[in-house]
């Protein structure tokens, strides 16, 4: 015989038992948070891509702010250049009065010129 006795084994046995007991409640935790780290690591990358997503539409809206800006600036522009090359209303008038007294004071002075001969 071995010389142990039946309590001895018994408690070894238990205490054996208690160990694994233990260490299977150990390997559930380290599954639980390995679980809740891959969760966490899928959480980050769903939140860098979210990031990076409006990084991309922040950059892409300021490009097409300036991009308006510059067509706006040019549209201004082109219509000043316009209205300078256009006459208002009053400077059309202006000129009809002008050309229908220079037409006037034209005709005055040719019939007096007439009348002198």
């Amino acid at each position: 015989m071995t010389g142990e006795s039946t309590q001895d084994a018994y408690e070894r046995g238990t205490v054996a038992g208690e160990i694994s007991a233990r260490l299977a409640g150990h390997d559930r935790h380290f599954a639980a948070i390995n679980g809740s780290l891959d969760r966490l690591a899928n959480e980050m990358h769903a939140l860098v891509l979210g990031v990076q997503r409006l990084g991309d539409q922040a950059e892409a809206s300021a490009a097409t702010v300036v991009t308006t800006a510059r067509a706006l600036a040019n549209a201004e522009q082109a219509r000043r250049e316009q209205g300078d090359r256009t006459w208002s209303p009053w400077q059309r008038l202006f000129a009809v009065v002008a050309a229908v007294a220079a037409a006037v004071v034209t005709v005055t002075g040719l019939v007096a010129l007439i009348i002198k001969m």
